[in-house]
């Protein structure tokens, strides 16, 4: 089998594949849910607090847009923060509503390289970016770890034997390293993805070569990076504390520490591109922690993951304005 064939063969099955986790996670979700008491759930749910997710949310998206824009000024890229916000809400459009394999980051990447005459520098850019925002994901959630669930035993699992109840003890570390070796065997194994390996393998000198740049920008200019972290954990802090208003309307008890934790977990692990947009992944998994841990209802907590989605949603809609109007593409805005 040729490249040009394996790699056809990719796109044409990794659409359906990455359909049909998300259909299965949703469907393992749904087949214990009670429609009846979801619906009187939502009933319950007080119409502001959606609202204030929704603008957290959307707020939190013009300072991602203004962090990204920081960075590509130390890059001496000459881009505008009106175009950077823009762009930005361009990507999470393209991440939340195309079913493509085409993700937001990169189409932030192709459309900023070309302001930039040091194109793959300019790219590796929104790389370095997403780096900064998971650093301080991790940061959130371990530090609420520490302080609001110590000596909780994350995913625990119990097995009972003939003689007695065993629990195993599964840490955040290993769930995933395991996720990663998982990948590993499948690029090892599985035929189109080990021919996309070997591509990678062969430009990851130059791309290593390109990125020590890049980061040495950032190295020359600390102050960015330690105010690009204080940012993130920011707005990080203020959408979770809208989440945990709008699960207090919901009649969700767990303290506000609790999503501090669930909700970081759930957006490292729902950002492994396995599904589209993480749909069913992030979901089932903050029904699991805030059932397991949070003392909500597997009713209420699917309505606070809904929730989430549906301020992602609503959130992605000013893309929606670019994309149609294409006012990325105006000129004026690089200036």
């Amino acid at each position: 089998m040729t490249q040009d064939n394996t790699k056809a063969g990719w796109k044409i099955w990794s659409l359906p594949v990455r359909v049909g986790i998300a259909a299965a996670a949703c469907w393992l979700i749904a087949k214990d849910l009670k429609w009846a008491e979801l619906k009187e759930t939502f009933a319950e749910l007080e119409l502001w607090t959606l609202l204030v997710g929704i603008m957290a949310f959307t707020a939190s998206q013009c300072l991602l847009g203004f962090r990204w824009w920081l960075f590509l000024r130390a890059q001496q890229i000459a881009v505008s923060l009106r175009l950077a916000i823009k762009l930005n809400f361009l990507g999470l459009f393209f991440s939340n509503f195309l079913p493509s394999s085409v993700g937001g980051d990169l189409v932030r990447a192709w459309y900023v390289s070309r302001y930039s005459s040091r194109k793959m520098q300019a790219a590796l850019g929104v790389l370095v970016d997403r780096i900064i925002g998971m650093i301080a994901t991790l940061f959130i959630a371990f530090t609420a770890i520490l302080l609001f669930m110590r000596g909780t035993h994350l995913l625990a699992i119990r097995r009972i034997g003939n003689a007695a109840s065993i629990i195993e003890t599964i840490s955040v570390p290993h769930l995933i390293l395991a996720i990663f070796i998982g990948i590993g065997v499948i690029l090892l194994f599985h035929k189109a993805l080990k021919s996309i390996a070997h591509r990678v393998l062969r430009h990851l000198v130059q791309l290593l070569s390109q990125f020590r740049q890049v980061v040495g920008v950032y190295y020359r200019h600390p102050f960015v990076l330690f105010w690009a972290l204080a940012l993130t954990i920011f707005l990080q802090s203020m959408v979770l504390t809208a989440y945990w208003l709008i699960g207090r309307s919901l009649n969700i008890v767990a303290p506000l520490g609790y999503y501090f934790v669930f909700f970081p977990l759930v957006w490292v692990v729902g950002s492994i591109p396995v599904s589209i947009a993480g749909l069913g992944i992030l979901e089932g998994g903050l029904v699991f922690f805030f059932v397991r841990y949070g003392g909500a209802t597997p009713e209420a907590a699917a309505a606070l993951a809904l929730c989430q989605r549906l301020t992602w949603v609503a959130a992605s809609l000013p893309g929606l304005v670019v994309h149609l109007t294409e006012s990325h593409r105006h000129a004026g805005d690089s200036k």
